[in-house]
């Protein structure tokens, strides 16, 4: 077999990602003629392909020292300098490729990617747009531009683009999730589910991708009271357990259907806590810890209310404090304006600020930050917002808090930390309140509560993050004491 030959089995073996015996016959190659431009470059490829990146740097600097004007190898470099989460380097890398070639299209994709990655989204959108100016035929590059614009809350620009995509190449099945998700962040729910059961039909979705659909459907049907419907979608979605890859968001759709799926069972345990006549509304606007709520029937300013919960998936109070538009923000604009003047309306946002592993904890451990002062700026920022915007749709609005960490949550820390993740979540409910009470309005302390020494006292909890039907009607009970 020729080196020609050769060269072409291990490329063969590289896009199947086989790449031990690619390595082998690449070598054998390199002792022989040390500088052939073509296997230095598949071996650097090969290398990062396995994960060995700094001899992928190495040998794709040879490579361009040897042919300064091979675009691709330099954007090669810049691929590897952004897996390593050198993004500053990868940045400048990507436009020295573009130097040398203004229509490499890949490298415009790459680039765009990398400053999205550093809150660069002006410059992101243009070279996405480049990149598609360069190379139409990509759905990639659609796809990655409509991710980008969906972050910033333009939402049926985003879906436009996804459509697209799918016209581009009806195999991209992970764009239907986004379409659906872009129409729940609308509150467009009727076309979440319609495109859900397009998503559903097509033949194209891999296990988890009808599982992640089929859960969404179930969370709509939940929070719209589709009890049947609601029960089919989670009995489909059964399978979601048996999935053990690595998908983003496996973990928390597992969370999120049994989640949904004991709300049912809670549901048809305790129908006499849910209103079937017609009642007043309470909104209770959140994440996933809105769910729970949904249907309650609470006591509140002498009448009955049932609460219709709503839902922006993974929103912060760090996203409603940016100065920045996000999708979050857009999102609660959405509902704000759909919403009717003089409407009763619970914010439940903070939990997932809460975390261990995303948010204040997580930032403050990394960079060695007091809490303090992140929560002081963070707080005030959020109840500022609220309260302009209750003057503004003149909405009655209520706080809802965080609850007590779980033990559960406490376990996977150490002792030290433990102490300040206690100490950071009292806090936030802390400034909550006070800013709460020094603004004329309502607090839910579901912190209070919940809370045994900065720990759950488990009355409530109905898994490590979600907490039962019943917290919040317990909580108006305590409101309208308070208020007495």
């Amino acid at each position: 077999m020729g080196i020609k030959e050769k060269l072409n089995r291990a490329g063969v073996l590289y896009k199947q990602q086989n790449f031990e015996p690619a390595v082998d016959i690449l070598e054998k190659i390199l002792k022989k003629k040390p500088n052939l431009f073509d296997a230095c470059q598949l071996l650097a490829l090969t290398l990062h392909g396995m994960g060995h990146n700094e001899a992928a740097i190495k040998l794709f600097h040879k490579t361009i020292i040897n042919n300064p004007n091979h675009a691709s190898s330099v954007s090669n470099l810049a691929n590897v300098y952004s897996d390593n989460g050198q993004l500053e380097l990868a940045e400048s890398t990507y436009l020295k490729a573009l130097k040398i070639d203004g229509n490499h299209s890949d490298a415009f994709n790459n680039l765009a990617n990398v400053q999205r990655k550093l809150g660069r989204y002006f410059e992101a959108e243009k070279n996405y747009r480049k990149a598609i100016f360069c190379d139409a035929s990509k759905a990639e590059y659609f796809f990655n531009l409509s991710i980008l614009l969906s972050e910033q809350g333009m939402f049926k620009q985003a879906i436009d683009i996804q459509l697209k995509v799918l016209e581009l190449d009806s195999n991209y099945s992970n764009v239907y999730i986004h379409i659906f998700n872009n129409f729940m962040l609308l509150h467009r729910y009727q076309d979440a589910l319609e495109f859900a059961d397009i998503g559903l039909l097509s033949n194209r979705l891999n296990e988890f991708q009808l599982c992640e659909l089929l859960i969404g459907k179930a969370i709509l049907f939940w929070l719209f009271d589709n009890e049947g419907e609601a029960q089919q979608a989670i009995i489909l979605s059964e399978i979601i357990h048996n999935i053990e890859n690595n998908h983003l968001n496996l973990k928390n759709h597992k969370v999120f259907h049994l989640f949904i799926k004991g709300l049912l069972e809670y549901r048809q345990r305790n129908r006499s806590s849910y209103q079937t006549s017609e009642t007043p509304p309470i909104y209770f606007i959140s994440e996933s810890h809105g769910f729970a709520a949904n249907g309650m029937t609470v006591d509140y300013k002498s009448s009955k209310h049932v609460i219709k919960s709503l839902l922006i998936t993974g929103a912060k109070i760090f996203h409603f404090t940016q100065d920045r538009e996000n999708q979050s923000k857009a999102s609660l604009n959405v509902l704000f304006n759909g919403l009717a003047k003089g409407s009763t309306i619970v914010l439940g946002f903070g939990e997932i600020d809460c975390r261990i592993n995303e948010g204040i904890f997580k930032y403050c451990t990394k960079y060695n930050k007091d809490y303090h002062h992140i929560v002081d700026d963070m707080v005030e920022k959020y109840i500022y917002m609220l309260k302009s915007t209750a003057k503004t749709n003149d909405f009655n609005l209520i706080v809802y808090g965080v609850p007590a960490p779980h033990p559960f949550v406490l376990d996977q820390l150490t002792e030290a930390q433990r102490e300040s993740f206690k100490s950071l979540l009292a806090y936030v409910n802390l400034k909550l309140s006070v800013h709460c009470e020094n603004n004329d309005l309502p607090f839910l302390d579901v912190y209070k509560l919940t809370n045994l020494n900065g720990v759950s006292n488990l009355n409530y909890h109905s898994d490590i993050f979600h907490v039962k039907p019943s917290t919040v009607p317990d909580l108006f009970k305590q409101l309208i004491e308070k208020i007495k």
